[in-house]
């Protein structure tokens, strides 16, 4: 058996690393096969911002001449200006079951890495930590939602057979919409009745740019001192409200002020993946038709990306503003006709989003997993303990 590794250049030259996933993935039931344009669009200088500021390489390993796997090794100088360390990643993982392949690949990275004068390795982080992270260890039995990775059940053995341990652990949330809960109405309208000057819109169509703009000011402010946090760019707020704008519903969103301020949000997308579910990717010629009359009829399953409230507005007086955007989402989703909406991710650790999300009726459904080799203390590299302890609860 011969293995090769060969690096990939981005743009058009990435063809041979999206592909990869088709081979990966062939046996597997439930995965749904991303849009093809939108993979592209990811590892295109002209479509993701951090291509255009940060440093990486893609690699795709061949077994017998078939490509069977990939990863990128990347370095990120927004994360190094914020914690004065030199940072590795190695992000967009798949690979056949075969421990050459997976050791290459790996070593491959760690290679390119090295010449980075890195101190350490973290992932699967693609590209960023706002963008896909970790790669799936529980909940196998149910197709990724969109802009969620998927992964097999042998590669947490694979990674700490290379010499990773986890670093965290990142939960999704199902959270059911189909039936009417009361509750929601009740919290609802007290606070709305209750708290002085408080008001709520969804985003404008017309004025997207401003409204994400709002919105990711928000959750920059919010989630500022969480594990690994990055603020996001304009220039990545540009992007993501353009690709918001091609299937956002805004009535899936809600901007909340008090006396005029922008101080919480709550933006949820239908889930394209639901839409796209037997295009195999490619929109042309007829995949393009199917996915807009899906979009239009209306899905069933959503996916609330961005959940915030600005720290000055979490006390006693303002508790009501975190019920208030669980309500929110029951109601806005109900009201659409939505089963059920993924919350995700949030860090295993975040326990008062946690409680939070338990306490409102969602419970956790998928569990994914970061990894680092060295920096890490004695005590993380043994998570056995860990690995084995159940889900109590789930967004950063």
């Amino acid at each position: 058996m011969t293995v090769r590794v060969r690096p990939v250049g981005l743009g058009k030259q990435a063809q041979p690393f999206i592909d990869v996933l088709w081979r990966v993935y062939a046996d597997d039931p439930v995965w749904t096969p991303p849009l093809r344009m939108q993979l592209a669009d990811q590892l295109n200088p002209k479509h993701n911002p951090f291509l255009r500021y940060g440093k990486a390489q893609l690699f795709v390993v061949a077994r017998d001449g078939e490509d069977v796997g990939r990863i990128t090794a990347h370095t990120n100088p927004e994360h190094d200006a914020r914690y004065g360390e030199r940072a590795g990643f190695f992000g967009f993982f798949e690979c056949v079951d075969d421990a050459d392949c997976v050791r290459a690949l790996i070593e491959s990275a760690e290679d390119w890495l090295a010449g980075e004068r890195v101190g350490w390795v973290r992932g699967p982080v693609s590209f960023t930590i706002n963008q896909e992270m970790g790669t799936l260890i529980d909940g196998f039995d149910t197709p990724p939602m969109v802009a969620m990775p998927h992964g097999r059940p042998y590669y947490d053995a694979r990674l700490k057979d290379n010499g990773y341990a986890k670093v965290k652990d990142l939960l999704a949330w199902k959270y059911p919409l189909a039936n009417p809960d009361p509750r929601m109405n009740r919290v609802h309208d007290r606070v709305m009745r209750e708290m002085d000057g408080i008001s709520i819109r969804q985003l404008e169509k017309k004025h997207l740019r401003r409204d994400v703009g709002i919105g990711i000011d928000i959750f920059n402010d919010a989630w500022q001192h969480n594990w690994g946090f990055l603020p996001v760019r304009d220039d990545e707020i540009d992007q993501l409200a353009a690709d918001l704008g091609q299937f956002a519903d805004p009535e899936l969103t809600a901007l909340v002020s008090i006396h005029g301020e922008p101080v919480a949000m709550v933006f949820a997308v239908p889930n394209l993946n639901e839409a796209a579910r037997d295009v195999n990717g490619r929109l042309f010629p007829f995949g393009a038709i199917k996915v807009k009359w899906r979009l239009w009829r209306g899905l069933k399953t959503g996916r609330v990306m961005l959940l915030g409230i600005r720290p000055e507005y979490r006390t006693r007086k303002h508790a009501g503003l975190a019920l208030l955007l669980f309500a929110q989402i029951h109601l806005r989703g109900q009201r659409r006709g939505y089963d059920w909406a993924e919350l995700g991710w949030v860090l295993e650790d975040n326990s008062l989003l946690n409680t939070g999300l338990k306490r409102a009726g969602a419970s956790v459904y998928k569990r994914y997993r970061v990894y680092q080799k060295g920096g890490l203390p004695a005590q993380a590299q043994d998570d056995a303990s860990n690995d084995a302890a159940p889900a109590e609860g789930a967004s950063r």
